[in-house]
């Protein structure tokens, strides 16, 4: 059994997609007076910033944050290490991507997938409406109910406020304005303020528009949208043209031209229905 602070655990498993952080649904018993949680902790890395994020959060495709600090962990009654953490509801729910792997000659039916499009927006335009900015949308942070076609969106490690520092990127899937930021800040003198870089070349909501619909193209063609870059119905004939300029607007280049809000993004997705 695995011990940190007054939080159980049996197995955990080592999360790629968390930035190196380690994940575990935590054992339930009498101390816990909410069920269903899980812990996600590391070494070298705070959840400080994303525990108060998601403590400003309160949605239902968003993950509730309990706790978080730094304790040792213990494997029984030896010490191991000491460990940042965040104790947050837990999901066992599948990733988009995951759900939806393509095989040849086979695609998702279209209908089904634009429902999900509908779902992730539901979120996003929730966080946004918050002045926070995901920074990380990727197929492990988009989990999939498939009973009920419900999207969650989790992880907030990178999340920031509209107006604060890009703290990283998933390369696949960061929208051009992502990337020319960090190969900005990686050529900033030591004595410039981040801030100041970010000021001038601040990000907004329609990165995470971008990234969205970077993954919902790959869901739609088996294809990854920084390889191609070219209309999805060139590999999937089954996609009507109202959906490819949808998600066509999604990824143009210049943000400037993108669809502007997940409001708008998911109410044009409701008019294909």
């Amino acid at each position: 059994m695995y011990t940190i602070k007054d939080y159980k655990f049996k197995s955990f498993k080592s999360v790629a997609d968390m930035h190196k952080s380690n994940y575990a649904m935590l054992e339930e018993d009498d101390t816990l007076e909410i069920k269903n949680m899980g812990i996600k902790y590391c070494p070298h890395l705070s959840f400080e910033d994303e525990y108060y994020i998601l403590q400003q959060l309160d949605h239902s495709q968003i993950p509730k944050a309990y706790d978080f600090g730094q304790e040792i962990l213990y494997k029984d009654t030896k010490v191991v290490l000491k460990q940042h953490f965040i104790v947050l509801d837990h999901t066992s729910n599948t990733d988009l991507l995951s759900y939806y792997k393509w095989k040849t000659g086979f695609f998702p039916p279209v209908d089904e997938v634009i429902k999900c499009f509908i779902s992730t927006c539901v979120p996003l335009d929730y966080l946004h409406s918050k002045n926070f900015i995901h920074c990380d949308i990727k197929p492990g942070h988009l989990l999939l109910d498939p009973v009920t076609g419900t999207v969650y969106l989790i992880d907030f490690e990178l999340a920031i406020k509209k107006t604060g520092v890009l703290k990283g990127i998933s390369m696949d899937y960061a929208s051009p304005e992502q990337h020319t930021l960090v190969e900005q800040l990686r050529g900033t003198p030591e004595n410039v303020p981040l801030e100041a870089i970010s000021f001038f070349l601040s990000i907004d909501g329609k990165a995470d528009i971008y990234s969205t619909g970077a993954i919902f193209y790959e869901i739609l063609t088996g294809q990854k949208w920084y390889e191609k870059k070219c209309p999805p119905s060139e590999f999937n004939k089954t996609i009507p043209p109202a959906l490819e300029e949808i998600l066509m607007a999604t990824l143009e280049e210049n943000p400037a031209n993108r669809i502007s809000t997940a409001k708008q993004l998911k109410q044009s997705l409701e008019a294909l229905i």
